[in-house]
């Protein structure tokens, strides 16, 4: 019912009239100077938003959502039974996006809904089209891009037994991301890192630098 009051809400003409309903109906604390777009559905137990944007086109279930100076989530994107999701100031998820986690009361003993949370630092942006696992935490550091599109965050997976294992992944400050990367649970990379595109992050990364898990070679 939550979300179907959201869709009509967002579906009022001006920004104005948008949030006041928020305000009045959901007790979300919203600021004068944040923008929310049309079309969206937003439930959420709690909303903060400090001179933020929603743009237009977002599913939006989190339970506890914070958006701070200057963030912005901007369109078409799904972000999914989340606990806890942090945009610090001028940090952006763009476009396309898929951030999820399992629907909370999940009966598989290793998933904790405490920690499906993300929290992205300042400066920093989540550009499109990429999935993110969050059984786990993530952590996003400071001025660290997803650049392109289509990179994937897994915090579980299996072992031969087929019992879930998950592991919180968590990202320095200053890095890029190249398209299609893919990074598995339970590791960190260092501060001052570029991750070439198309590689897979298996293992932690400590030490700054430039990374691709391709090598060039000539084969004719």
């Amino acid at each position: 019912m939550k979300s179907i009051i959201s869709l009509f809400i967002t579906c009022l003409p001006f920004n104005g009239v948008r949030v006041f309903f928020y305000r009045i109906i959901f007790k979300y604390n919203i600021d004068s100077k944040s923008k929310i777009g049309m079309f969206n559905i937003i439930n959420c137990r709690k909303l903060k938003m400090e001179n933020a944007q929603i743009g237009f086109f977002n599913q939006i279930i989190v339970n506890d959502l914070t958006l701070k100076d200057n963030s912005t989530i901007k369109k078409r994107n799904r972000l999914k039974h989340l606990n806890i999701l942090v945009l610090k100031n001028n940090s952006e998820i763009r476009s396309d996006n898929f951030i999820g986690a399992p629907v909370r009361g999940t009966i598989d003993d290793s998933i904790d809904f405490l920690n499906q949370n993300l929290y992205i630092g300042r400066n920093s942006s989540i550009l499109r089209n990429n999935y993110f696992d969050i059984v786990d935490e993530v952590f996003i550091g400071e001025n660290v891009v997803f650049g392109g599109n289509g990179s994937e965050i897994w915090t579980h997976g299996f072992d031969t037994n087929r019992k879930m294992i998950v592991g919180k992944i968590i990202f320095g400050n200053n890095i890029f991301v190249g398209s299609n990367c893919v990074f598995t649970k339970g590791i960190s990379i260092a501060d001052q890192i570029t991750i070439a595109p198309v590689s897979v992050i298996y293992k932690s990364i400590t030490e700054q630098g430039v990374y691709s898990t391709h090598e060039i070679r000539k084969i004719k």
